[in-house]
């Protein structure tokens, strides 16, 4: 593998000892802090909240904690250069095919990025957008897989 999109939950529940997804999550980043993965996000991301202009990054700085371990792997692939930076733009055919089938705009734009990713692979827990039939659907659709972070794990 060499690149995916985390979705903000997804960091979030590492987090969170009630969520069901919180060992998985644990696991996942720890994963990530060890191995070379890319973490594929939108242009413009920057640490200070002042000069980010992404909009994944501006979801990373509202959601994550400072210090908690979600939050702590995205300072650390930003400052080893494990970022890449890919357009939202898709094209028109494939974005209005989001937009029909996505109604959460800001879940269109993690789908959109995935979709100008390497790997095409976005690991989410947030079933109320990406439910299983949904996440069939793109896979068959449009090649883009949306994954759990157990489901993931052995992909690490």
């Amino acid at each position: 593998m060499i690149d995916i999109v985390i979705d903000t939950c997804t960091l979030k529940h590492a987090n969170d000892p009630n969520s069901k997804y919180f060992e998985h999550s644990v696991t996942f980043i720890n994963k990530m802090f060890q191995n070379n993965v890319i973490c594929t996000m939108d242009e413009g991301f920057a640490l200070d909240e002042s000069l980010n202009q992404s909009y994944i990054g501006l979801e990373y700085l509202n959601h994550l904690q400072p210090g908690s371990l979600g939050f702590n792997l995205i300072v650390h692939l930003a400052t080893t250069n494990r970022i890449e930076f890919v357009t939202k733009k898709i094209p028109n055919g494939r974005k209005k095919y989001i937009e029909q089938l996505i109604r959460n705009k800001k879940d269109r734009i993690f789908l959109s990025v995935t979709h100008n990713s390497n790997d095409k692979t976005l690991a989410s827990h947030d079933f109320t957008d990406y439910q299983k039939k949904k996440r069939k659907k793109i896979f068959k659709d449009i090649a883009i897989k949306i994954v759990t972070a157990e489901e993931i794990g052995a992909n690490l």
